[in-house]
C-alpha cells in the first residue's frame, strides 16, 4: 500500500481510476439516438411512466416489464390498444387493481440466479415467445440483467425500452468498461431510436460532457428498420414530456455529438 492509499485508507475513502476523456466520448456517441423509418409513438402517462416506442407493434407476442411501481399505463395501452399482454415483475407489495387485466405479476427482482426473492432475465422470459417488448427500470439492476440475457432472448426483443441508473459511475474507469461493453452488446441487434433525461437527474461533469444519473432509451431491432440513414434525431422529440412535472426539463449536452 502506497502513501496515498494509506492517506485514502485513514479516511475510508479509496482509490478509482478516471476514466479518460477520449473513452467517455466515444461511449457517450454509442447512446445518441438515430431517425429511423417508423414513426414514434407515446405510451403510458403523461409524464413518468410514459415512454416513446416506434409504431411498429403489430406481431409482438407479449411484453415484459421489470419495475412496475405504481404506474402501469404502458402496460394497459399496450393490452387496450395492440392486445399485448404483459407478465410484470417488481420486489415491492403491489395493489393488483393497478394491473392490467390480463397481466401476470410475480414479487420477485431481477436477478443472475432464480430462487425465492429472484429471478434470472432468461427464466423469466417464456421460451415460446416470438417478438416482445422488454422494459426495464430496476434502478441499477438493468446492467447484470443486459450482461445475463441470452442472445437467443435478446433476438426475441423487437422493442427495448429502459431507464439507465446511476451514470454518474462513468468517471470509473471501470464501470465504463463495463457500461460500454453492454451498449456494444446491445447495438450488435438494436438502433438507439429515442433518448430522454428523467429530470429528477443530477447532472455531473465527466471529462468534457455534462451526464445526467438517469437516461430513458428506447432501442429497435435493427431488421425492424428497412432504411437507415444515419443520421441523428432531432431531440427533444415533440412527444417528450418532463418526467416529473413541476421540475425543469433538462436537455442533452451538445458535446455528446463532437
Amino acid at each position: 500500500m502506497n502513501i496515498k492509499e494509506k492517506f485514502f485508507d485513514i479516511f475510508n475513502m479509496y482509490v478509482e481510476k478516471k476514466s479518460s476523456t477520449k473513452k467517455i466520448s466515444k461511449t457517450l456517441k454509442k447512446l445518441l439516438p438515430y431517425q429511423v423509418d417508423t414513426n414514434l409513438i407515446r405510451l403510458g402517462e403523461k409524464n413518468d411512466g410514459g415512454y416513446l416506442v416506434p409504431d411498429d407493434l403489430l406481431g409482438v407476442d407479449r411484453n415484459y416489464s421489470a419495475g412496475v411501481g405504481f404506474l402501469t399505463k404502458f402496460e394497459k395501452d399496450l393490452e387496450k390498444k395492440y392486445s399485448i399482454n404483459s407478465s410484470m415483475l417488481d420486489f415491492n407489495e403491489i395493489n393488483k387493481t393497478i394491473l392490467p387485466n390480463k397481466a401476470t405479476f410475480i414479487k420477485k427482482k431481477l436477478g443472475l440466479v432464480s430462487n425465492n426473492q429472484e429471478i434470472s432475465i432468461n427464466d423469466w422470459i417464456i421460451q415460446t415467445d416470438k417478438d416482445i417488448i422488454l422494459k426495464l427500470d430496476v434502478e441499477g439492476d438493468e446492467y447484470a440483467s443486459l450482461i445475463d440475457i441470452s442472445e437467443e432472448n435478446l433476438k426475441k426483443v423487437r422493442v427495448l425500452v429502459i431507464e439507465f441508473h446511476d451514470l454518474r459511475n462513468l468517471r470509473n474507469d471501470i464501470f465504463l468498461n463495463l457500461f460500454d461493453k453492454i451498449i456494444d452488446k446491445l447495438n450488435n441487434h438494436f438502433y438507439v431510436c429515442h433518448l430522454h433525461i428523467n429530470n429528477v437527474s443530477k447532472i455531473k461533469k465527466i471529462g468534457d460532457y455534462l451526464v445526467p444519473d438517469m437516461l430513458e432509451l428506447t432501442f429497435v431491432r435493427k431488421n425492424r428498420i428497412k432504411f437507415f440513414l444515419s443520421k441523428f434525431s432531432v431531440l427533444p422529440h415533440e412527444l417528450d414530456n418532463k418526467t416529473v412535472e413541476n421540475i425543469n426539463e433538462k436537455y442533452l449536452d451538445k458535446n455528446w455529438y463532437k
